[in-house]
């Protein structure tokens, strides 16, 4: 019985010794580290989320702000992740509960702090959330700020649009090169003058401190550091002028359609400032807005009219007579014409076995430079593309900017469009090279393809006299205090070496063409001179000719221009018959033409 009780004394002081010693072990020894557990299961840093730069055009209009929205996150309070909390917020939140756990997953480095799961919540669900509180420990409901577009689809493709998704890996290098260094999960531009101005855009995210309680809820605040806004950008852009080719291009297409012309329902246009480099306006049609972007992204992918591609760079197209100044240039440089010589137009022309036409077989008769520039004789350019061969037309051509990128930095995206070539053909073809396609290459046609962009900067170069600017849209940064960060100059890229005589012809010739006799001369009852150009770039299906592209390329006043501008209305009819209203439109509105 002694040993018993003996024996039993002993095992209560062993087992006391074990846990005064364990006791002693996490108190004493152990005591930085569960202190620091302990505070950090109380203590949480919040985000604040910074607020982006906001975006106005030349005259502070406002186009891109932010306003204060829900965003539901979910952070980790030292246990993992509630099933139940991940459970009922995908079926709220209309969220796949896999996707739930594979951003979870994917994030899982920052798993103390709020993941993000879905921004610009309704209010409704903030409520529902709201009254289960303590049923779903670690979710988080932060106001942030919402990007907000102030006028819905307005220059969409030039403004671009934000995301959570994952960033290429090229838009990442770019980004790291600039400074930025991204991590899965940052919501970041993915697309125009967002994507590209992301590091002057995005701000310095601030942090708050507070104290939580078991589900995760603020209950004291202790330290704060506020956000840095972002820079705010001041485009090139004219928010009225846009507006009013964006809805003339929309007017034109819808017109189409209406028709019945079932291959219509795309078009863009450009306007430059001949003298800088500046974009007044760049609008593609159809587009997309920018706020819903992404519930209608499912739709927007699969429309065959493709909102989500800009046309104005990121497309190129065949251009016909609007390509016709660089023969004529070509001619007039080379000593293959004189400003008086003439050539006769009998309606067609046969040559190395191949009989061209003029347009609808029309017979202009006896015609200098000038006359054919006004009437857009085809049978004066194929003679000019005989006398000067492909090689230097091609030359001439790469000259005015064609077969490559015009070197638009603010938004990607820019295509190099191809000019008519021997070269190009064997590449592409491996086939020889004949006569004949100089002719078709020297009114537009064959091989040639060309952005919107780089008709605006060609015709942009004979209202200036041959210089090259670099295109541009941000023409300054400022930062949240007020001070100029950045401020944008003009850049010659490119200056073409050309008689100023020489220049003087393509542009009188080009004035002559919206007079009386020209193809353009419904702009001729303007108060403002237009010098400009037509275009009708046939085009050839499977099942025949289809309607052709129609085009306007011009600069004004005539005399001293201020304005340059491309027009493209894709399977528009011909003869400039749906790009004209749009030039018309343009100059209105840049110079207030007003009528009675």
């Amino acid at each position: 019985m002694l040993k018993r009780t003996r024996f039993f004394i002993f095992l209560v002081v062993l087992i006391f010794i074990i846990l005064s010693s364990r006791l002693a072990y996490l108190q004493i020894l152990q005591y930085d580290h569960y202190w620091n557990m302990a505070e950090r299961n109380r203590l949480r840093i919040l985000p604040i989320t910074a607020p982006r730069g906001e975006v106005f055009d030349k005259n502070g209009e406002q186009l891109v702000t932010n306003r204060p929205g829900f965003t539901v996150s979910l952070v980790d309070l030292g246990k993992g992740y509630s099933d139940n909390a991940i459970s009922y917020l995908g079926e709220l939140l209309e969220m796949e509960e896999q996707d739930i756990r594979e951003k979870i997953r994917s994030q899982y480095y920052r798993r103390y702090l709020p993941i993000r799961l879905k921004t610009d919540v309704k209010i409704e669900t903030v409520s529902k959330i709201a009254e289960r509180r303590m049923e779903l420990p670690g979710v988080l409901i932060e106001i942030q700020p919402i990007r907000n577009h102030v006028s819905g689809n307005f220059a969409s493709h030039l403004l671009g649009y934000l995301s959570e998704g994952t960033a290429p890996d090229w838009i990442r290098d770019y980004w790291r090169g600039e400074g930025y260094e991204y991590q899965l999960g940052d919501l970041v531009g993915q697309a125009g003058i967002e994507l590209v101005w992301e590091t002057y855009l995005q701000g310095q995210d601030g942090g708050l401190q507070v104290e939580v309680n078991s589900t995760g809820q603020s209950i004291r605040e202790f330290e704060r550091v506020e956000p840095i806004p972002g820079h705010d950008l001041y485009l090139t852009i004219d928010a009225r002028l846009q507006a009013a080719v964006e809805q003339s291009l929309k007017d034109v297409v819808e017109g189409l359609i209406s028709e019945n012309n079932t291959f219509a329902g795309e078009a863009a246009a450009v306007v430059l400032d001949p003298n800088s480099g500046r974009i007044l306006a760049m609008a593609s049609n159809p587009s997309y807005d920018p706020n819903t972007f992404r519930h209608d992204f499912p739709e927007l992918s699969k429309d065959p009219r493709r909102p989500l591609l800009n046309k104005t760079i990121e497309e190129h197209f065949p251009v016909g007579s609007t390509f016709k100044m660089v023969p004529a240039m070509a001619a007039l440089q080379e000593g293959k014409i004189s400003a008086t010589e003439r050539v006769h137009c009998s309606g067609t022309v046969t040559r190395y076995g191949a009989t061209k036409s003029c347009f609808r077989g029309t017979a202009h008769g006896s015609l200098n430079v000038y006359e054919a520039i006004q009437k857009s004789c085809n049978i004066f350019f194929y003679e000019m593309g005989l006398k000067l061969g492909i090689d230097t037309l091609a030359q001439y051509s790469r000259e005015f900017g064609f077969g490559n990128p015009v070197g638009l930095k603010d938004i990607f995206g820019e295509k190099r469009g191809i000019v008519s070539s021997r070269e190009y053909k064997t590449a592409v073809f491996n086939e020889p090279w004949y006569p004949a396609e100089t002719m078709d290459s020297a009114i537009g046609q064959s091989f040639h393809s060309i952005t919107p962009l780089q008709l605006a900067n060609y015709v942009a170069m004979i209202a200036n006299g041959g210089i090259h600017y670099r295109p541009y849209l941000v023409e300054r940064v400022v930062d949240s205090e007020g001070s100029i960060v950045i401020l944008a100059e003009p850049e010659v890229l490119y200056y073409m070496e050309a008689d100023k005589k020489n220049w003087d012809i393509i542009r009188q010739g080009m004035s002559m063409v919206t007079s009386p006799g020209g193809t353009g001369v419904r702009l001729a009852d303007l108060p403002v001179k237009i010098a400009g150009k037509t275009g009708t770039a046939q085009v050839v299906g499977k099942d025949g000719t289809i309607p052709a592209h129609s085009l306007f390329v011009g600069y004004a006043p005539a005399d001293a221009p201020e304005i340059a501008f491309a027009v493209f209305i894709k399977h528009g009819e011909s003869s400039g018959s749906t790009s004209i209203p749009v030039a018309r439109r343009i100059v209105e509105e840049y110079f207030g033409i007003l009528y009675e």
